[in-house]
């Protein structure tokens, strides 16, 4: 048996049975069964279909496959409660869609007649991006503003070395931002840096972190109130109480900015320094 075709929409729904396809065409209420509705672009094929017009729900099992032309979701069963615009992918459930491909144990996702307006992915949910790899126990898109926003041991990971961690992330790949809540950590081979909050380009090669921030690079630990990161210049600015140890070394200033590859500090403003005995 070929695969069974629907196309969908919150109208009312006129069935029509043809060889080895079964397809679902929207017609306004009271209008003659015609053809489709214009502008409809939500599909779905599957081995098998289930069709309540009754309650309006679409049941689907194996090989299905849901898409509105750019958003393209594929999973072993679907369940589309078609009144409410609203449908579920279960078992190997996966989304590709401008942001990267979404794979979760269980992906809602929400629709009109034209889009996929959200997904949210549940159970080591998952997005590969062109940026990296990003994990957590929930992760949630919405395809036309290119928004992202993960929660539950989130973790971020772009090749080669670059780790971030946080309670909460969100992307906005429209401008090229991240941000990380709720006790965020960046780390790379070079070090780390954590604080309360950081915000960073969606390659997090630049950051600014805030919030009772601690560091530590190599053999340099540092405390501040805020911090600017820079994994180009391999520095980072530290002010706000900045306090920098090196050895046997502890400098406390307004500023400091550490060049962490050349293990070089520069302090500005009132410094003062301190020398202290090898253990």
């Amino acid at each position: 048996m070929g695969a069974r075709v629907i196309a969908v929409s919150a109208l009312t729904a006129v069935l029509l049975l043809l060889p080895a396809t079964f397809i679902v065409f929207a017609a306004p209420a009271g209008s003659p069964p015609s053809g489709p509705a214009p502008g409809i672009r939500i599909t779905v094929t599957a081995d098998a279909m289930d069709v309540d017009t009754v309650t309006r729900t679409v049941t689907a099992s194996g090989r299905v496959r849901v898409t509105d032309g750019t958003v393209t979701g594929t999973a072993s069963k679907a369940t589309l409660y078609h009144a409410q615009g609203r449908g579920i992918l279960i078992g190997n459930a996966q989304i590709t869609a401008p942001q990267g491909v979404l794979v979760g144990a269980e992906i809602s996702f929400t629709y009109t007649t034209r889009t996929v307006t959200r997904a949210v992915a549940r159970g080591e949910a998952s997005l590969e991006m062109s940026a990296g790899r990003l994990s957590a126990g929930t992760i949630t898109i919405l395809p036309a503003s290119d928004a992202v926003t993960a929660e539950g041991n989130t973790r971020f990971m772009r090749p080669p070395d670059v780790v971030a961690t946080a309670p909460r992330l969100s992307f906005d790949r429209g401008r090229g931002r991240a941000v990380l809540e709720g006790g965020a950590r960046l780390q790379s081979r070079d070090g780390f840096i954590q604080g309360e909050r950081i915000e960073a380009g969606d390659r997090f090669d630049r950051a600014t972190v805030t919030g009772s921030v601690v560091g530590r690079y190599r053999d340099i630990d540092t405390r501040s109130q805020t911090a600017e990161y820079d994994a180009r210049e391999k520095k980072i600015v530290f002010s706000g109480d900045a306090e920098v140890s090196q050895g046997g070394r502890r400098v406390f200033s307004e500023r400091v900015t550490v060049w962490y590859a050349a293990g070089r500090i520069v302090a500005e403003g009132a410094t003062r320094v301190r020398i202290e005995p090898a253990p």
